[in-house]
């Protein structure tokens, strides 16, 4: 199986690296955008002109048409401003270099530091007779794996099935910390096998602590691309922090059938721009103490990928108790990215 491996750097515009280092400082706008798609014009048998209104919400803006053959939207146009306006702005973008006879699904995308407004989808087909239906190569995005503080190796693999033996195919991986993609890896290339290829690339020069989407996306020797589904990772943090708080409650308060049952549930909250991805991991230290030395009862619940854990508890020997009154401490025992935290203890009556 042909495979080729390197090491790569991220390229993008000023003003895509402007709106993502916005992003990865943490700034937040009171609104995403806005947006609203337009029927395609000067369609030819190998172009068209894409045009729709993008309502910054007074915050700088973004935007990119994305289109393709279907609604995957394989292609996606040069990320360009729309300015930082209270009002709608008409943007557009030109194709070229279209299939005649061939219906193309597009969308407009635009984001801020609000979030991301995509547009619906819509569709015009090209004029002239479509040339025979040609295979095309079909990717996967796979796991982003080797994740640092700055970098990511992303893995895909692209099925030549159908594809004639020796074919060269080139492949890259579009990526940002939004959807339109405002980073691309280099292009490398592949030689169809008539089955799977595994690709990858390294996307280096990324801010820590950030969530990135991406995909993989090829193009045969045509000109014509296929995408592979939106996938996310995060980077990792420079160093351990403090979680933001750790939360617990202990249910019911007050207990008197044997055997006694007690369910201990909560959360580890995050630090502010830590996905949840990098921070839910690790586990909860849950222990009962009568008095202050006392432990009755020791265990560990595993924490779940929103942070939360819940933990049934069963006290069969009400000797142990000793009156009943049962202190609930719960520690998050920290992980590779976050310290140790305590929730404030929580008395039960049990017994």
């Amino acid at each position: 199986m042909s495979r080729r491996t390197a090491l790569t750097t991220i390229a993008a515009p000023a003003a895509a690296l402007a709106a993502a280092a916005a992003l990865a400082a943490g700034a937040f706008a009171s609104a995403a955008p806005g947006v609203s798609a337009q029927a395609a014009s000067a369609v030819t048998d190998n172009g068209a002109t894409l045009s729709a209104t993008v309502d910054p919400a007074g915050q700088a803006t973004t935007y990119a048409f994305e289109y393709g053959t279907s609604d995957h939207y394989s292609v996606q146009t040069a990320v360009q401003s729309a300015g930082a306006g209270t009002q709608p702005a008409q943007v557009s973008a030109q194709l070229s270099g279209l299939q005649a006879g061939t219906t193309y699904h597009y969308r407009v995308i635009a984001t801020n530091a609000g979030g991301t407004a995509t547009g619906s989808d819509a569709t015009f087909k090209t004029a002239g007779i479509a040339p025979p239906q040609a295979t095309l190569p079909q990717p996967a995005t796979g796991a982003a794996t080797g994740l640092g503080v700055d970098s990511a190796t992303l893995d895909g693999t692209v099925n030549t099935t159908g594809l004639p033996a020796g074919e060269t195919e080139t492949y890259y991986f579009q990526l940002g910390p939004s959807q339109p993609y405002a980073l691309q890896t280099p292009a490398q290339t592949v030689k169809a096998t008539g089955g799977l290829i595994a690709v990858k690339a390294l996307a280096s020069g990324l801010a820590s602590m950030q969530t990135f989407h991406y995909r993989l996306v090829v193009l045969d020797e045509d000109g014509e691309s296929s995408a592979g589904p939106d996938e996310t990772f995060s980077t990792l943090p420079r160093e351990r922090l403090h979680p933001a708080r750790v939360e617990m409650s202990a249910s019911p308060r007050f207990h008197r059938g044997l055997p006694d049952r007690v369910t201990v549930s909560g959360r580890m909250v995050p630090p502010a721009g830590m996905s949840e991805a990098i921070a839910c991991r690790g586990y909860f230290d849950i222990t009962f103490r009568v008095g202050h030395e006392i432990a009755v009862q020791s265990l560990r619940a595993g924490i779940h990928k929103d942070c939360t854990f819940s933990l049934p508890v069963v006290f069969h020997e009400r000797g142990r108790l000793m009156g009943g009154r049962v202190t609930v401490h719960v520690l998050f025992a920290g992980n590779r990215f976050l310290h140790r935290l305590e929730a404030p203890p929580q008395t039960i009556q049990v017994g």
